[in-house]
């Protein structure tokens, strides 16, 4: 039997590096007056490759690294280690 994505062909790995691209350029946006662009992106290539390492399904990857990058953000610490 078939399913509706082995019909229609859709590869959503492509959906998800867009929504990440489009996440990590509006983090930029939304937080250059407090961090660079440069800090933001490697901040989020952080939390990305972990939460890529831990992942048993990539679907919410987005979600999750969002998620993560706005607590750090908020907290002023790119690193992870605010308490």
């Amino acid at each position: 039997m078939r399913t509706y994505t082995d019909t229609n062909k859709i590869d959503f790995s492509i959906i998800r590096e867009r929504a990440l691209n489009n996440i990590r350029e509006d983090l930029i946006s939304e937080w250059s007056d407090r961090f660079s662009a440069q800090e933001i992106t490697e901040a989020f290539e952080a939390v990305l490759r972990a939460h890529r390492n831990q992942a048993a399904v990539e679907d919410f990857l987005p979600l999750l690294v969002e998620a993560e990058m706005k607590n750090r953000l908020n907290a002023g610490d790119l690193k992870g280690h605010a308490a």
